[in-house]
């Protein structure tokens, strides 16, 4: 699969949280973490009506933006995504263990019903756990439907999910700890795509978790 990736860059603060929470963002206005945003002519990301917002205009581009900080370690991320615009084929998701722009898994769905884990490299080149795209009932599909996406990062253990049904694990010592996360939206042979994510949780992971 080839994309243009395109960054995002820049913004301040965060709201408090819970013990057991290692961050969490609701995207209100004064409250949101320092997440990068910024576009160019290919996508924009920005935080709008209390949601993150991704625009894609070029075919062929993911338009991602990450949070500077914290870092994380080990981690369960859950959050609420859904397509407002754009091709069902084009796909929404999140980033995990991202080291520098090269390096990080990227968990997507469609809201046409399919799904996909896979690794960005270093060198530009991506690895795929699965052979092909696949299908889930798990997914709600069309616009404006709403999917809850959760990653379970627990050393070499990355476990996905969707709408609380687990989709996919994978074993991989490729990146490790004290890495960023992210959020991303990818316009395959269309453009237009716009997607909004909202209500990011990230906890610890429970004691005695393997």
């Amino acid at each position: 699969m080839l994309l243009l990736l395109t960054a995002c860059g820049g913004r301040e603060a965060a709201g408090p949280v819970a013990d057991h929470v290692l961050y969490q963002d609701a995207f209100l206005p004064g409250e949101t973490g320092k997440w990068l945003l910024e576009g160019d002519e290919a996508g924009q990301t920005a935080v709008v009506d209390g949601k993150l917002v991704i625009s894609v205009q070029q075919p062929n581009t993911m338009q991602y933006t990450s949070l500077q900080e914290p870092l994380f370690d080990d981690f369960s991320l859950e959050v609420e995504a859904q397509q407002v615009a754009g091709s069902p084929e084009s796909s929404y998701g999140v980033l995990v263990r991202m080291r520098g722009v090269g390096q990080f898994y990227r968990f997507e769905i469609t809201s046409s019903g399919l799904y996909m884990a896979e690794r960005h490299n270093g060198d530009g080149s991506w690895d795929q756990y699965l052979d092909d795209w696949a299908e889930s009932e798990a997914i709600n599909q069309g616009l404006n439907a709403s999917n809850r996406l959760k990653i379970v990062a627990d050393g070499p253990s990355l476990q996905f999910y969707v709408n609380d049904t687990l989709l996919h694990e994978v074993m991989d010592n490729g990146v490790g700890a004290d890495t960023a996360i992210g959020l991303d939206a990818g316009a395959f042979g269309a453009s237009g795509l716009q997607v909004a994510f909202d209500n990011l949780v990230i906890q610890e992971l429970p004691a005695g978790a393997e």
